[in-house]
């Protein structure tokens, strides 16, 4: 079979299972020469993964692919998928450590690191350290770091615990923000995710409150925190923070609270 005839096939089979991008998934499923004939081996294995996406596991578990900032993250099903809406984030970050000289940076909830790593490799002059509660997520980081080649500390604990007595020039952080009863509302591959980074209480800003009653004795004189919001919850977290900038993505939802001291 042709692979522009088993990308049909599977965009077919892709849209009756309720893709909402159907002939994308089958594209990044069978990427390469349209006109190329598939081996029989090719077939097997290209139809064990349709087979994991049409049980509605992400297409980037399936691939153990996600991109970032123009990175290639390795993801599984122990971290959450890096998304677009975050490079505002990271991109933001990337602005303030401009022009710094070894900035001490700290990615708090760094899941598959994508943040973290991303400023460790876009900005080589931060000395970066990211840290995270799950110890799978750590393995993941690891993995990406020794993909990317860059130099940053990882360490597991539960936010703040293990960089006790540390200061840092810039704090950024994707925190789970999800309100609980929303969790069983989200689309079937979001559910596929870790719910330990989604899920972030009754109101969303379970992580924020411990995050605004920790993060001064963290953070350097003059230097930067960065938060990644859910659309709807600027003006809460500003509250918790007593202000902050609000930041847009391309979207033009509010995407991340800027606090500087």
């Amino acid at each position: 079979m042709l692979a522009i005839a088993w990308r049909a096939l599977a965009a077919r089979k892709l849209e009756a299972a309720g893709s909402l991008d159907p002939a994308a998934d089958a594209r990044l499923l069978c990427w390469g020469n349209s006109l190329r004939e598939l081996s029989a081996q090719e077939e097997t294995r290209l139809d064990a993964l349709l087979a994991r996406r049409l049980h509605g596991e992400p297409v980037q578990y399936v691939l153990n692919s996600a991109w970032f900032m123009g990175l290639e993250f390795f993801v599984d099903a122990r971290v959450l998928i890096p998304r677009q809406d975050t490079e505002t984030l990271c991109e933001a970050a990337l602005a303030c450590l401009r022009g710094a000289q070894a900035p001490r940076v700290l990615d708090l909830c760094a899941g598959s690191g994508a943040i973290g790593l991303s400023l460790a490799k876009l900005y080589a002059p931060a000395r970066a350290t990211l840290a995270d509660v799950s110890a799978g997520a750590c393995a993941v980081m690891e993995e990406n770091r020794r993909r990317l080649g860059v130099k940053a500390e990882i360490v597991c604990g539960d936010l703040f615990q293990p960089v006790r007595g540390r200061e840092f020039d810039l704090i950024v952080c994707n925190p789970p923000y999800i309100r609980s009863e929303e969790m069983a509302s989200l689309q079937a591959e979001v559910q596929k995710e870790p719910r330990l980074a989604l899920d972030g209480g009754a109101d969303g800003l379970d992580f924020y409150r411990r995050i605004a009653g920790e993060y001064q004795n963290f953070l350097a004189p003059g230097g930067t925190l960065m938060l990644e919001i859910g659309y709807d919850e600027a003006e809460s977290v500003r509250a918790l923070f007593g202000g902050g900038n609000v930041l847009r993505d391309l979207g033009g939802r509010d995407r991340v609270v800027v606090i500087r001291e």
